[in-house]
């Protein structure tokens, strides 16, 4: 998994997102009518015009109050450069403190909080520069107004990121199974696995049973403009141009464990990560995961594939609850 930070155009609404932005204790009315509404354009349109604003010239007298620049870093942060929906194996928590000069009104200018913006990602950047490994990414930032003095106001960041391999959030794979079964809907028999003492599942299965054992929200939560879309091995490759996903020329091939597991590391990888990196679209989260095993007849040699269907949807929370 790459290092998901320096993937660009990531906006993410989730119910992490929304579960977090609600903790804050100094939100304009305007801000805490628009989360309880729910309202997902709005809060899209938001974050976009921000962004904007810290990617734009304006001129160094346009001001915003600090309570909306705090709302509107968190928001970016986390769901700009993070990936709050996103699991690993270990979560870390860092801390940073910032300062930024304030009016008498509290007032901030948009120069000073395009500074202070890039400070926070050079933060982030920094962070997870420290950290071990390839898998690791920002899970959201935290960004807290600890004091005001004067014409100075005290910001403190609690980022907190996921490292890791995805088997943390995963059942381990405890046996070795044939790669597919051609033909055989459920409830099978299916292939089996490669001792032939069990025939009630087969690699394929095993990896998409475990691609949708998610952990269950607390909140309710609904869909909107959901969408399947398509992947092979042949849509992904590694460095050196392999697939990432399975494709063999053997109809008995066994899946070992490891196999098994790297399977299923690349495709949460791809499932998670954003067009053009990975398979997500902007804005939607994962819903489900199918996986048909199919044969592919070129002109020479048999090819035995997985085909995955993954479904992706945008979530609200329900009003009513």
């Amino acid at each position: 998994m790459k290092n998901k930070l320096t993937i660009v155009a990531v906006i993410i609404v989730s119910v992490v997102f929304f579960m977090v932005s609600c903790k804050k204790d100094k939100l304009t009315e305007e801000n805490t009518n628009m989360i309880k509404d729910n309202s997902y354009t709005a809060v899209i349109q938001r974050i976009e015009y921000f962004k904007q604003r810290m990617e734009g010239n304006y001129k160094n007298g346009t001001l915003m109050p600090l309570d909306t620049a705090v709302w509107n870093l968190e928001a970016l942060l986390t769901n700009y450069g993070g990936y709050p929906d996103s699991v690993a194996e270990v979560y870390l928590l860092m801390h940073a403190r910032f300062t930024l000069t304030v009016d008498a009104n509290n007032m901030v200018t948009n120069n000073d909080v395009q500074a202070l913006y890039q400070q926070m990602v050079d933060t982030i950047t920094a962070q997870l520069n420290g950290m071990a490994g390839n898998v690791k990414f920002l899970h959201f930032s935290d960004v807290q107004q600890d004091s005001v003095i004067g014409n100075t106001a005290y910001l403190s960041t609690n980022n907190g990121y996921g490292t890791g391999h995805i088997s943390g959030s995963y059942p381990p794979f405890d046996d070795d199974w044939i790669w597919g079964t051609v033909g055989t809907p459920p409830p099978g028999p299916f292939t089996g696995n490669c001792s032939h003492t069990n025939f009630s599942s087969d690699g394929s299965n095993e990896i998409q049973y475990r691609l949708n054992h998610q952990a269950i929200s607390p909140i309710p939560v609904l869909y909107t403009d959901i969408e399947t879309k398509e992947m092979t091995g042949w849509d992904f490759e590694d460095e050196n141009g392999n697939p990432r996903l399975y494709i063999g020329t053997d109809i008995n091939h066994c899946m070992t464990i490891n196999e098994l597991t790297n399977n299923l590391t690349n495709a949460d990888d791809i499932i998670y990560s954003y067009v053009p990196v990975g398979l997500r679209p902007v804005g939607k989260v994962f819903m489900n995961a199918k996986i048909h095993d199919i044969i592919i007849v070129p002109s020479d040699d048999e090819l035995f594939l997985h085909n995955y269907k993954i479904t992706y949807g945008i979530p609200y929370t329900n009003p009513q609850e």
